[in-house]
């Protein structure tokens, strides 16, 4: 892929559920696989109803690794904050041939829910 080409994943449905039952909370991940065998970066904007988009820093993600990143944690998702409860959309943005999973775990009732969903990456220019 050369340096101008853009791979994206879109996920019109992100939502951080804003309670929880029993132990475990409820959350989403975004799950990366970077099986290219060199270092790669990405992007992640969250898309509103009611505001401006937000974009994230780059997240470098190591050559042959994989990572979940917790939408909750501003950390993990280059500086995004993101509410519990406000429903957006994502955008991941790579110029690498990354592998995307999303999966929203829903433990707002005693019977837990869990969501999960692989994106096809787009490519612009």
């Amino acid at each position: 892929m050369s340096p101008t080409e853009v791979r994206r994943w879109y996920v019109p449905d992100a939502y951080i559920p804003p309670v929880s039952t029993g132990p475990e909370p409820s959350h989403e991940s975004i799950c990366v696989l970077n099986d290219t065998g060199r270092p790669a970066e990405l992007v992640i904007t969250a898309y509103f109803a009611d505001r401006d988009p937000q974009r994230s820093a780059p997240i470098p993600l190591a050559a042959d690794r994989d990572v979940h990143l917790r939408t909750s944690r501003p950390d993990q998702v280059g500086g995004l904050q993101l509410e519990p409860g406000v429903p957006y959309g994502l955008v991941v943005e790579s110029g690498a041939d990354l592998k995307v999973q999303y999966s929203r775990l829903d433990t707002t009732q005693a019977a837990y829910t869990l969501m999960t969903a692989m994106p096809i990456p787009t490519e612009a220019r």
